[in-house]
């Protein structure tokens, strides 16, 4: 009877990872966003503050800014004292994120990009550390670059995706 139980569950799991639970490579996936097209999903223009700059070669970002993000992920974990797998939560939040209509325009901007994973990080260990961090020290940690208003910003982009 238990290993019953056990095949059904794991049939279930395995039915779940190639549905809602499936992740795509989405760096693979990217062509050239166009800057009317999108802003976080929407058919709208970008603000301002996310705006996608039109360069002369428009080239997505790479696996590189995403592992460059994740070891920063787990310096700034190391140095709070925080839990390693908030990493691996926040990780997991930007590849979901990323994966979203709401998130093409990161993968096409460096500093939008770089937002967003800060953000992660900070609804990671929100969630799950014992100790909350405040956007003002998420903005710190950015040297100023974002501002407390943009992180909660991104925040609500996020949990709303």
């Amino acid at each position: 009877m238990i290993n019953e139980e056990a095949i059904f569950q794991i049939e279930a799991m395995r039915r779940q990872e190639c549905g809602a639970y499936a992740c795509r490579d989405y760096f693979q996936q990217q062509t050239c966003c166009e800057e009317s097209k999108c802003q976080f999903g929407t058919l709208t223009r970008p603000s301002k503050r996310w705006s996608l700059k039109k360069s002369k070669k428009c080239k997505p970002l790479g696996p590189d800014n995403r592992q460059k993000m994740v070891t920063w992920f787990q310096q700034i974990v190391d140095h709070c004292g925080f839990d390693r797998e908030s990493v691996l939560i926040a990780t997991s939040y930007l590849d979901r994120f990323l994966m979203t209509k709401s998130g093409v325009p990161a993968l096409h901007n460096k500093n939008t990009f770089q937002l967003v994973a800060m953000t992660c990080l900070y609804i990671a260990i929100k969630l799950f550390e014992p100790e909350v961090i405040n956007p003002a020290i998420v903005s710190f940690l950015s040297e100023n670059l974002y501002s407390e208003k943009q992180i909660t910003e991104m925040e609500m982009v996020i949990l709303s995706a």
